[in-house]
């Protein structure tokens, strides 16, 4: 079966892992608000998760909470993002 083109479209658009790194606070809840509004509204192929593991924290680089990865790599941290922030970072990665 020869699939031409579709194969290869497939392959570029992979869902992304974002992460929301933090302990469990206000911030970090907002943050995961945020995002998660975005890629709902933006109709984005992502998985949103919170991680409150300080060892996947440290294993990342965290330097301050709250935290946002995407396919494991740290893209902000140390604050809430605003919406427009996010659509930035996501289309950028």
């Amino acid at each position: 079966m020869n699939l031409g083109n579709k194969g290869n479209i497939m392959e570029n658009t992979a869902r992304k892992k974002i992460e929301i790194l933090g302990p469990g606070c206000a911030r970090c809840k907002e943050t995961y608000r945020v995002v998660q509004h975005v890629v709902e509204v933006d109709h984005l192929e992502a998985d949103v998760t919170k991680v409150e593991s300080m060892e996947r924290m440290i294993e990342l680089g965290l330097l301050a909470t709250p935290g946002v990865a995407v396919d494991g790599k740290v893209v902000l941290s140390g604050r809430i993002p605003k919406v427009d922030e996010i659509r930035k970072l996501l289309a950028g990665v």
